[in-house]
């Protein structure tokens, strides 16, 4: 190749036949994709008919790396996993960090697609570009962590990054996750599901390719940069989430009404106090800490590994529990409980379960429960009351087994609700079947806007409206585009569409990269196109071209969906987490989020009929869609 940044091959394995096929694509296929999801996003469309099974043979499952990823790009480590999804029956990519992507790239390839199903379980081994088909027997029944445990020991030696599966993604739950460096999850949208259809238990890989950059002189002046801003001009959220995690703002989203309380209905300081948010945030689990780390090329350091004891008396060891997985069995159950917490993130971890669907799922039975839409007999005395610390671990082993009340609640809570009937679906805080993050739009109206506009519903790191409405600052994007009106104008909701349009844009492409988002907001200003134009070698790529490319990426994700019969309908959040009814007291008093006239402007701004959502003619053309879609 004369271009960096990429291994220059794709990897496509069918796991029916045990055949595979190598493919070349051309550099303007990475210039106008980049990567992550978005060349996944390429790849599975062209692929896939409308209408297939999403845990039928069929469907296509890809682990795709970030353009960055591989190389000592500041933060750059991420890789993204695409499949149609089981939860949503639309397009599904969910993004992970840890270690694994570099080793991805490793391989000799960018990116590799599993289609078929095997006869029996299986683990692959990609091994330096040379792909073995193991027998998964020994390991299909084990959690994610033995399984990546087995897997190591058997590899002594071998620098190898396994994904893998636990007894949720066996058990098909539509809510399961792929897990990678024993608590780094690819979540969201049930995607583990898939794997576990395709009894592909784990996916293995080793290598010993560097990601070859283009101008190595250029790439090593931002980095000296980087190293200069982290270090010299550390920002205050690089100190804080170093320090403590994610979890660091949990008590002061609990204040602000921006973390979720008793499933979406209460006011935190009603019935969950700043004292009960306080014995769950960040600075609460320095007892624990054994030791930080941190994923790839990053040097934030923002997670931790943590020894406690559980509800049986062993000792386990963990990774410190992040902000959304603690208003998850926190605040959204009323559970105050710091063992309790951490115990559940463990059985998240281990089982494969994603742990904001697990924690969302149970509050929305906690209610059903104080409704009498689940009785007493329903669960063999299981108390289900608000607050019950000891109901959340065993339900959460109820529903990776798919046993008593968990068979009823494993595919999270919409499906739960369908299958209760009575009106249950009035307290499932979803969107499109997707639990909702432990972020308010009521206090962030911006994340609303994504969690139903977006091609994946009910995601927060794909809200760029209401991260600028916290106030942070992408430098570099504002240098072209000031976005600074936003946290002043964020109960406006006419003349949003722009806004979002542009901020959505750069969001899909720098995802593409594999940047962390968190990671590159802990830098005054991250130079992200430069460190593009270093590593390619594409000196004339700006932000126009940028921003064109994540319009190409949302659209063909949009386009997918439309294929599909999904509708805004389908991803519109349940009137309570709107603010309809408003809340009468708190920060958050009176509000009532409009996304509709938001979404009205925003499809005449990316030029996608009202109301259907369809991407038009004139879009596709301009973008260079025409020939994937006719």
């Amino acid at each position: 190749m004369h271009f960096g940044g990429y291994m220059g091959k794709l990897l496509f394995v069918n796991l029916s036949d045990k055949t595979t096929r190598e493919v070349q694509p051309d550099e303007q296929l990475y210039r106008q994709y980049i990567g992550g999801y978005g060349l996944g996003a390429r790849i599975l469309y062209e692929h896939l008919q409308p209408g297939v099974d999403p845990l039928g043979p069929e469907n296509m499952i890809g682990f795709v790396a970030g353009t960055f990823t591989g190389t000592k790009a500041h933060a750059a480590g991420r890789f993204h996993v695409v499949a149609k999804s089981p939860l949503t029956g639309g397009w599904g990519d969910s993004s992970c960090g840890g270690n694994f992507g570099p080793k991805l790239k490793s391989t000799g390839y960018d990116g590799v697609f599993f289609s078929g199903k095997a006869e029996k379980p299986v683990y692959i081994f990609l091994d330096d570009g040379r792909l073995e088909f193991c027998d998964a027997a020994d390991v299909w029944g084990k959690d994610c962590s033995d399984t990546e445990t087995w897997l190591k020991e058997k590899y002594t030696g071998r620098n190898i990054g396994v994904m893998s599966i636990g007894q949720a993604g066996e058990n098909q739950l539509r809510i399961a996750n792929i897990m990678h460096d024993y608590g780094r999850a690819a979540g969201r949208l049930g995607l583990g599901a898939v794997m576990g259809a395709k009894m592909l238990k784990a996916f293995v890989v080793c290598g010993t390719h560097q990601v070859p950059v283009a101008d190595p002189e250029a790439f090593q002046k931002q980095l000296d940069y980087m190293v200069h801003n982290i270090t010299q001009e550390r920002t205050p959220m690089a100190n804080r989430l170093g320090t403590s995690g994610t979890g660091t703002v949990y008590d002061k989203n609990i204040a602000i009404q921006d973390c979720p309380v008793q499933n979406w209905r209460s006011l935190g300081a009603g019935n969950y106090s700043l004292d009960q948010a306080m014995k769950l945030s960040g600075p609460a689990y320095a007892p624990y800490v054994k030791r930080r780390y941190a994923c790839a090329q990053c040097p934030v350091a923002c997670g931790a590994i943590i020894e406690f004891t559980d509800s049986e008396g062993r000792t386990q060891e963990s990774h410190r529990p992040e902000y959304e997985t603690i208003g998850a069995f926190g605040s959204l159950c009323l559970v105050d409980d710091i063992q309790t917490v951490m115990e559940a993130n463990e059985a998240c971890n281990r089982y494969g379960m994603d742990s904001i669907s697990t924690g969302g799922t149970i509050a929305f039975a906690m209610e059903c429960f104080e409704k009498g839409l689940i009785r007493p007999e329903d669960i063999n005395g299981m108390d289900l009351s608000w607050g019950n610390k000891d109901a959340l671990v065993p339900l959460i082993r109820q529903m990776a087994y798919r046993e008593g009340i968990g068979a009823v609640l494993a595919d999270g809570s919409r499906i739960a609700a369908h299958k209760l009937g009575q009106g249950a679906i009035a307290y499932a805080m979803q969107a499109g079947g997707v639990e909702l993050p432990m972020h308010d739009p009521r206090c962030w109206p911006g994340f609303g806007y994504s969690y139903a506009l977006d091609p994946t519903p009910g995601i927060h790191c794909k809200g760029p409206v209401g991260f600028i409405e916290h106030g942070w600052t992408d430098r570099q994007f504002e240098e072209i585009y000031n976005m600074r009106h936003l946290p002043d104008s964020r109960y406006a909701y006419e003349n949003k569409g722009e806004a979002l349009k542009l901020l959505s844009h750069w969001y899909h492409f720098f995802n593409g990269t594999g940047l962390c988002i968190l990671g590159k907001y802990c830098y005054y200003r991250y130079p992200t196109l430069e460190l593009l134009k270093a590593i390619t070698g594409w000196e004339d790529f700006d932000m126009e071209e940028a921003l064109a490319c994540g319009e190409r990426v949302n659209t063909l994700r949009q386009q997918f969906n439309v294929n599909e019969g999904i509708s805004f309908e389908d991803f519109k959040p349940p009137g309570r987490v709107l603010g309809d009814p408003p809340f009468l007291a708190g920060p958050t008093a009176g509000v009532t989020v409009d996304v509709e006239t938001v979404r009205r402007d925003y499809y005449r701004e990316m030029d996608w009929d009202y109301p259907s959502g369809r991407p038009s003619r004139v879009a596709i053309e301009r973008l260079g869609l025409t020939q994937l879609i006719p």
